[in-house]
C-alpha cells in the first residue's frame, strides 16, 4: 500500500511505548501465588473494569478488555469481585491459581451511580430523563467514532453519518431531535469534534440529559446535554491493557456501468425516440471496432475503487496506584484507507491521556488530567463525490489512457476533458491536507471537610481550572498536469495541459482556538436518620473563549507545495470572519442544585442557572434558568411491598419535571455596529471576487470597499426553552420486563429571526435580528428491556422508539403579504408542523400512447409514456 509507511510508523510508535510500559509492571508484581481468570457476566460478556480485591486488604486490581485479572492472593484467601449494576461475588481461592466468575445482574440496578449535571446520583434518585451507557457496551460496536457508537443505545438520541469517508467525522446527533446537544467531557465543555476523536477504550461513561435536568447548564443545554466521564486509575496492582486490530473495509456494492455495447445502444435509442424524429448516433462500424479492438473501453469501477481499503487500530493502557495515588494512562493510533486506488484518500490519528489523582493531605486530593490528540486527514485535491460523479458521468467509450501502455492519461472523448484517474491521484493534481492538533488539560483541588470533622461529613469544596487548545494547519495544493490524445493522421500523442489545473496553486490555512474555564463548587450530601437524604451543590464558573486564523493563496512560477514558489501578481491574503473562526467571547455563571428524599421513596429537586453572556449588551447580558423535578418510588412504599400479588415488581417510580433553558443560537454581537473590512462576495475565498470588485481606485491603488453589518438591536437576549417531561420506570420479574415510558413537550419562545419584508429596500440595510419566533417540539419516547438467562446461556435484549414532532408557532421571516390567499399560500410555517409543503399531487404517469392520447386537459407534444400527468 502507498501509505504501508505511515502505518508502520505509527505502529512503532505503539510498541515502543508498550515496551516502555511493561517496565512498570515488573517493579510492582509481588512475590506471592499469582491467581488469574475472566470475570464474565450473565450474558458470556466480559465483564471490563470489574474490581477485584484480595478481601481484608487493599489488595486488588481491575480486569482488563477481555475481561481478564492477575493477582497476588493467599492461597487460603478470599477474593471479592464488584462490579456497578452487578451482584457483589466472593470466592475462596484454596490454592488455585485460575478462577473465573460469573457476575449476575443485579435486578434493582437502583445503587448504580449516574453522572448528572456537576455530579452524580443513584439511579433509584433519578427524577429527571436521564439515560446512561457504559463504556464497555459502547466498544461492542467497533467503529472509529465514539458519536457512532451511541446509536441505538440511548433512548430519544439519533445519530445519523452523511459521510463515511475516512477524517471527515461528518455525522451529526440530536436529543428527541431537537437539535445539537452540549457536550461536557469531564466536566468541561467541548465541542462535537472533539468527543468524535476522543478514544473510545478512554470512556468510562456516558449520561444524556434529555429535559429539564439539563437548566443547570444553562445558556446552552436547550437542546439536551451529553456527559461524558474518562476512565480514572484504582487502588491495585498495576494493570496493564493492549487492544489491537488490522481490518480490511470493503464497498457493499458499486454501481455497475454499462458496456459499451450497452451504451451505444442506449444512445441510439434515446436519439429514435425524439418526437422531432431522430438517427442513428453510432453506426455498425462503431460496434464492429470495440469488437475488433481498434477502440478501447475502460472498466472505471476497476481503476478508480480499490477492492479492500485497510483499516488498523492499537491501544495500550496502564492504571493503577495505591490508596493515596492513582493512575490511568493511555495511548491509541488509528488509521483508516479510504476505497481510491490511489491510496491518496486516508487518516491517521494519536491519542494521548493521563489521568492522576493523589491525596496531598488529610482530606485533600488533587486531579490532574491532561489529553492530546493529533491527526491528518489526506484527501486528492478533488473531492470524492466529484471523484466519483465524474467517472459516472465519462462513460466508457473512450479510454483513462492515451496509450495502450497506460502511461499517458487521455483527454479526447472525455466531458469537460476530466480525467478521473488523474482527479484521485495527489502525484498527479495535488492534494489538500487537513492537521488538527488539541490539547485538553484540567488540575482540580478538592477538599473533604468531613475528614476533619464528623458534625461536616458531607460537606466538600471544589475548584477546578481548565485550559484547552486546538491548532489546525491546512494545505491545498492544486498541480499543474498534462493529458494526452492520439492522432491517427500522424501516429504521435498530442500534449495539452488540463486548463482546470493551471497555473499550479497553494493555499494555507491557519487556525487557533482556546479556551479557559475556573470553576469553584461547594457539595454537601448526607443522610439523617437512615431516611432524610439531603444533597446540594453551589458554585460559580467563569469561562472565556478565542478564535483566531489567517490565510494565505498564491498563484505558483513552478510546481513546488510552498508559498515561497509563488507570484505575488493575484496573492491573497485574509481571514475567515465567521463566527466559528473569529470570535471572542465570555461567559459567567451562579450555579446551584438541592436535592432532598424520604426513605428513597418521595424525590424531590431543585436547580437553577443564572448565566451571563457577553454576546449581549449591558443590561441583557443576564438570564435566570430555573427548573423543578420529583419522582416516587411506589415499589417502595410498605403498602406496595405488602400485596402479594405485587411481589413481582423489582422497580415502579412515577417521574416528572419542568424548567426554563436558554439558548444563545449564533448571535455575534448582534447589539453592536460595525463593518466588515474587506468587503467580499461570496467567492472571495476561492481568490475571486465573484463578478465583482468591492472597493475603489484611490492614488493608482485597489482599496478594498466595507460592508456595513446588519442594524444593531441592542434589547435581543436569549430565546427561552420551556421544558416539560412525564414518566415511569418499571421493572419486574427479576428484569424479564423493564419499561422506561417518557412524554414530553418543549416550548420556544424569543427565537432569533429578522423581519426582512417590513424593512423597505431603500433604507440600505440588512434587518436586525429580533426576539420573535416560536415553536414547539413534543412526542413520546420508548425503552423496553428484556434479560433473562437460559441454562448457562445469557442474553439481553432493547427496544426503544422516539416519536417526535415540530410545529413552528410563529415564523417572521417572509412577508409581506399582498393579501390572505398570498399568505396562506406562501407562509408554509406559522401554525404549521414541520415538513408540510404546498403543490400539486400526482395523478399516476401515463402507462401507453392511448393513455396519453384519451386524457383530459393539455398535454404537450413531447409527452411520453412513464412521464406523470
Amino acid at each position: 500500500m502507498k501509505n504501508f509507511s505511515k502505518m508502520r510508523q505509527g505502529l512503532s510508535c505503539m510498541v515502543m511505548a508498550l515496551l516502555l510500559m511493561l517496565i512498570p509492571a515488573d517493579i510492582f508484581a509481588q512475590n506471592s501465588v499469582p491467581v488469574s481468570g475472566i470475570v464474565m457476566d450473565d450474558t458470556n460478556e466480559p465483564v471490563i473494569g470489574a474490581a477485584v480485591m484480595v478481601k481484608g486488604t487493599t489488595t486488588g486490581v481491575i480486569t482488563d478488555i477481555d475481561g481478564r485479572y492477575t493477582i497476588s492472593a493467599p492461597a487460603n484467601g478470599i477474593l471479592s469481585f464488584s462490579y456497578v449494576g452487578l451482584k457483589d461475588k466472593e470466592e475462596k481461592v484454596n490454592g488455585r491459581t485460575t478462577i473465573n466468575i460469573i457476575m449476575e445482574t443485579d435486578s434493582k440496578m437502583i445503587d448504580e451511580v449516574v453522572v448528572i449535571g456537576y455530579g452524580t446520583q443513584r439511579r433509584g434518585s433519578v427524577t429527571g430523563a436521564v439515560s446512561a451507557v457504559k463504556g464497555q457496551d459502547m466498544i461492542k460496536t467497533k467503529n472509529e467514532n465514539p458519536q457512532n457508537m451511541l446509536t441505538g443505545r440511548i433512548p430519544g438520541l439519533r445519530v445519523w453519518q452523511k459521510s463515511s469517508e475516512p477524517g471527515t467525522f461528518n455525522n451529526s446527533f440530536d436529543v428527541r431531535g431537537m437539535g445539537a446537544p452540549l457536550i461536557i467531557i469531564d466536566g468541561i465543555p467541548r465541542s462535537t469534534e472533539e468527543f468524535q476523536r476522543l478514544n473510545a477504550m478512554d470512556i468510562d461513561d456516558i449520561s444524556v440529559l434529555k429535559d429539564a435536568s439539563a437548566a443547570i447548564y444553562g445558556v446552552r443545554a436547550a437542546n439536551g446535554v451529553v456527559l461524558v466521564t474518562t476512565k480514572k486509575g484504582g487502588a491495585g496492582k498495576t494493570e496493564f491493557s493492549y487492544n489491537g486490530s488490522y481490518t480490511f473495509q470493503q464497498p457493499s456494492r458499486m454501481p455497475e456501468l454499462c458496456d459499451p455495447y450497452e451504451s451505444m445502444t442506449l444512445f441510439n435509442e434515446m436519439s429514435m425516440n425524439n418526437i422531432n424524429g431522430g438517427s442513428w448516433v453510432f453506426s455498425e462500424e462503431s460496434f464492429e471496432a470495440f469488437r475488433n479492438g481498434t477502440r478501447r473501453t475502460t472498466d472505471w469501477n476497476d481503476l478508480i475503487i480499490s477492492n479492500v481499503a485497510p483499516q488498523t487500530q492499537h491501544d495500550i493502557s496502564i492504571s493503577g496506584g495505591t490508596e493515596k495515588t492513582k493512575f490511568y494512562i493511555s495511548m491509541g493510533y488509528f488509521y483508516q484507507e479510504g476505497i481510491f486506488r490511489s491510496g491518496d484518500l486516508n487518516y491517521n490519528k494519536f491519542n494521548l491521556r493521563s489521568n492522576i489523582s493523589t491525596e496531598i493531605a488529610k482530606g485533600i486530593k488533587f486531579e490532574l488530567g491532561v489529553s492530546g490528540i493529533s491527526d491528518e486527514r489526506n484527501t486528492p485535491y478533488t473531492s470524492s463525490q466529484d471523484i466519483i460523479r465524474n467517472y459516472w458521468r465519462q462513460g466508457v467509450l473512450y479510454p483513462a489512457y492515451a496509450d495502450p501502455e497506460g502511461t499517458m492519461l487521455n483527454y479526447n472523448g472525455l466531458d469537460m476533458e476530466q480525467n478521473t484517474v488523474a482527479m484521485m491521484t495527489a502525484d498527479i493534481s495535488g492534494y489538500k491536507k487537513y492537521k488538527q492538533k488539541y490539547f485538553q488539560s484540567s488540575a482540580t483541588l478538592t477538599a473533604d471537610f468531613g475528614e476533619y470533622t464528623p458534625v461536616l461529613k458531607g460537606l466538600t469544596a471544589k475548584a477546578m481550572f481548565s485550559y484547552d487548545y486546538r491548532a489546525d494547519n491546512n494545505e491545498a495544493f492544486r498541480k499543474e498536469y498534462y493529458q494526452y490524445a492520439y492522432d491517427e493522421q500522424t501516429g504521435t500523442y498530442k500534449q495539452k495541459v488540463y486548463n482546470e489545473s493551471s497555473p499550479s496553486n497553494m493555499r494555507r490555512e491557519f487556525y487557533d482556538k482556546s479556551q479557559m474555564l475556573g470553576q469553584f463548587t461547594v457539595n454537601y450530601d448526607r443522610t439523617f436518620n437512615d431516611v432524610h437524604h439531603v444533597g446540594g451543590v453551589i458554585g460559580w464558573e467563569v469561562q472565556k473563549r478565542n478564535g483566531d486564523n489567517f490565510y494565505a493563496v498564491r498563484d505558483l512560477a513552478f510546481s513546488m507545495p510552498y508559498l515561497l514558489a509563488g507570484v505575488t501578481e493575484g496573492q491573497i491574503g485574509a481571514m475567515q470572519t465567521g463566527n466559528n473562526d473569529l470570535y471572542e467571547q465570555a461567559n459567567e455563571a451562579l450555579i446551584g442544585r438541592i436535592n432532598y428524599s424520604f426513605a428513597d421513596r418521595y424525590l424531590l429537586e431543585a436547580q437553577f442557572r443564572y448565566d451571563g453572556s457577553s454576546k449581549f449588551a449591558k443590561g441583557h447580558q443576564w438570564g435566570f434558568f430555573p427548573s423543578v423535578s420529583a419522582g416516587w418510588r411506589i415499589s417502595e412504599e410498605p403498602f406496595f411491598k405488602s400485596i402479594d400479588v405485587l411481589k413481582f415488581v423489582n422497580q415502579l417510580k412515577l417521574r416528572a419535571s419542568y424548567g426554563v433553558l436558554g439558548d444563545d443560537g449564533d448571535l455575534n454581537y448582534d447589539w453592536a455596529m460595525g463593518y466588515t473590512y474587506p468587503s467580499t462576495s461570496g467567492n472571495m475565498a476561492n481568490g475571486d471576487y465573484n463578478g465583482y470588485s468591492p472597493g475603489y481606485i484611490f492614488g493608482g491603488k485597489f482599496i478594498s470597499a466595507a460592508s456595513p453589518m446588519a442594524l444593531p438591536n441592542e434589547n435581543i437576549t436569549w430565546f427561552k426553552s420551556k421544558t416539560f417531561d412525564i414518566g415511569f420506570d418499571f421493572e419486574g420479574w427479576d428484569g424479564l420486563l423493564g419499561v422506561s415510558f417518557d412524554y414530553f413537550n418543549r416550548l420556544r419562545t424569543g427565537r432569533f429571526a429578522r423581519r426582512t419584508g417590513a424593512l423597505p429596500t431603500v433604507v440600505g440595510a440588512t434587518a436586525p435580528r429580533e426576539n420573535l419566533d416560536s415553536d414547539r417540539q413534543f412526542g413520546m419516547e420508548l425503552e423496553l428491556t428484556h434479560r433473562n438467562k437460559i441454562g448457562e446461556v445469557g442474553y439481553n435484549l432493547k427496544g426503544i422508539a422516539t416519536v417526535t414532532r415540530q410545529k413552528y408557532l410563529t415564523a417572521s421571516e417572509k412577508g409581506p403579504w399582498a393579501n390572505s390567499y398570498d399568505r396562506w399560500r406562501n407562509d408554509n410555517l406559522t401554525n404549521r408542523y414541520q415538513g408540510v409543503q404546498f403543490g400539486y399531487t400526482s395523478a399516476g404517469r401515463y402507462t401507453s400512447w392511448n393513455d396519453i392520447w384519451n386524457y383530459y386537459g393539455f398535454k404537450e407534444r413531447d409527452v411520453l409514456p412513464g412521464d406523470y400527468k
